[in-house]
């Protein structure tokens, strides 16, 4: 008897260990599961405080193409057949009053006239300490500072350098 006493016991020794093992196992398992989601939702609330200070609503506006300024390279070449072509810095200290005379002379009826940004990149290479005054197409065309330049069926007929009032008398 004392062997089945002895069995008993050690049955319900080993279903307490089972149950407690069980017991332990899943108590580990929610544990690992509610950090993992903590972390989760940690990472979710500080990715959307990111988005929402970084991003903000793109505007709307429509694409317009300005034909005002040109590349140095394409003076000779634009529309209509008798135009101007004022060169000069966009960001140097007569630009402003550069800027209102292209502006005015612009707004005149049949006067076409366009610009070119000496300060650009694109069109560096056109830039000399020695001008050509009698250039006939963009390879052989030099400025140095303020120039304009009137254009006649591709042709160069007038070119004048200076400061901004001389561009602006030769656009009266």
């Amino acid at each position: 008897m004392a062997n089945r006493a002895q069995r008993r016991k050690t049955k319900k020794n080993f279903d307490d260990d089972f149950t407690q093992s069980t017991k332990s196992t899943i108590i580990i398992i929610s544990v690992v599961l509610v950090i993992i989601l903590l972390f989760y939702l940690l990472t979710v609330a500080i990715n959307n405080k990111n988005r929402k200070l970084k991003s903000k609503e793109k505007d709307e506006t429509e694409v317009t193409i300005q034909y005002k300024e040109i590349l140095a390279e394409s003076t000779f070449v634009m529309f209509p057949h008798e135009y101007y072509v004022m060169f000069y810095d966009f960001d140097g200290p007569e630009a402003v009053y550069l800027d209102y005379l292209f502006d005015t002379y612009a707004s005149g009826e049949n006067q076409y006239i366009y610009k070119v940004d000496l300060g650009s990149k694109f069109n560096e290479k056109f830039v000399s300490e020695e001008t050509n005054k009698k250039a006939s197409k963009a390879s052989e065309l030099k400025v140095k500072d303020v120039t304009l330049i009137k254009i006649q069926e591709g042709k160069n007929v007038s070119y004048v350098e200076g400061n901004a009032q001389v561009i602006g008398n030769a656009l009266k």
